[in-house]
């Protein structure tokens, strides 16, 4: 761990325009116009990377918040070194969209070996996740109320709940009966497209043409009753089980 004169001294030496905020995960979650707003607001560079790998071989500048997205959580658990040799000098962040997903890093995240991790949630208000996302630059690290109680005391440990509480059903009866009415490949390509895939690598992966994967997702839109793939990809991190969101690399 460093400590905080040390941090100090390594900020002094670089430039304010040299540090960044950068972000792990899909562009559907993350669009340009957000990474602009977050470079005004915070007069830092903001940049999106698909993987670590991306961010690695980029060699971007240092960072001073790196935000990994909820769909790289897997990958963050099997590699937390290489993540957290990222920030040496900065935050370590997790953004999700389900609280699934944030107790389940937080219940398996080593903080004596990797150091403290924050939590930005993806489903608040804009004026909400930049109040946020301005503590994680202080290094004001937010924790939900839903995890700062499993802290709260020593003799219950109310976040190490069974493991069915990790991939609970949605609360919301009709999205889930929405859901149920797709079929079986409506499903893969909606998983698939909220991990970010474009209509080209579905169709290489699934072995469909490009024209079939939109029909599907017309088919989607229609029967979840959204606007666009965004809404629907949003709609899919409501209501899919918590196991089915991780990403499959291959």
């Amino acid at each position: 761990m460093i400590d905080s004169s040390e941090r100090d001294y390594a900020y002094q030496n670089i430039k304010t325009e040299d540090l960044s905020i950068h972000f792990i995960g899909r562009e559907l979650f993350l669009s340009n116009q957000t990474l602009r707003s977050v470079q005004n607001e915070f007069d830092v560079r903001a940049s999106r990377f698909d993987s670590l790998d991306d961010l690695t071989s980029a060699k971007a500048n240092a960072s001073r918040v790196l935000v990994v997205d909820q769909v790289m959580l897997e990958d963050l658990l099997e590699r937390p070194s290489k993540y957290a040799a990222q920030v040496p000098f900065g935050c370590l962040a997790f953004s999700y969209r389900k609280d699934a997903a944030a107790r389940h890093l937080f219940e398996r995240w080593d903080r004596s070996r990797y150091g403290e991790i924050g939590f930005l949630p993806m489903n608040v208000a804009p004026d909400v996740w930049r109040s946020i996302l301005r503590l994680l630059m202080h290094e004001q690290l937010h924790l939900p109320s839903f995890l700062a109680d499993c802290v709260a005391g020593p003799k219950a440990n109310p976040c190490k709940a069974p493991a069915s509480s990790v991939t609970p059903k949605p609360a919301d009866s009709q999205q889930v009966e929405l859901f149920d009415r797709l079929t079986k490949r409506e499903k893969e390509v909606l998983r698939l497209v909220s991990q970010g895939q474009s209509n080209k690598v579905i169709a290489a992966g699934l072995g469909i043409t490009e024209h079939t994967v939109k029909l599907h997702m017309h088919n989607v839109v229609g029967k979840i009753g959204v606007s666009n793939r965004t809404a629907a990809a949003h709609f899919y991190f409501e209501v899919a089980p918590f196991d089915a969101q991780s990403p499959r690399v291959g």
